[in-house]
């Protein structure tokens, strides 16, 4: 997948990792950035802060990409 930068968000599927998540498992944020950065998708993904300090919003193109984040790393 490739990381698309741009302001506004783009209005594509949003997922939500909070700080809680990240702090209780041994998730890395790296880690989410490497699987979106590996993923072989062709579409593109979106990331920015989630009010303010609460967490990550990975936005996604195309649907199907949203779905495998959330089974990836929300399912725990």
């Amino acid at each position: 997948m490739q990381n698309f930068q741009l302001w506004p968000p783009p209005d594509w599927v949003e997922c939500v990792i909070l700080w809680n998540y990240l702090l209780d498992s041994p998730v890395h944020p790296q880690d989410l950035y490497n699987w979106c950065d590996d993923h072989p998708s062709t579409s593109r993904y979106h990331v920015h802060g989630w009010q303010s300090t609460k967490g990550f919003a990975f936005r996604f193109e195309d649907p199907r990409d949203a779905i495998l984040f959330k089974l990836k790393w929300t399912h725990q």
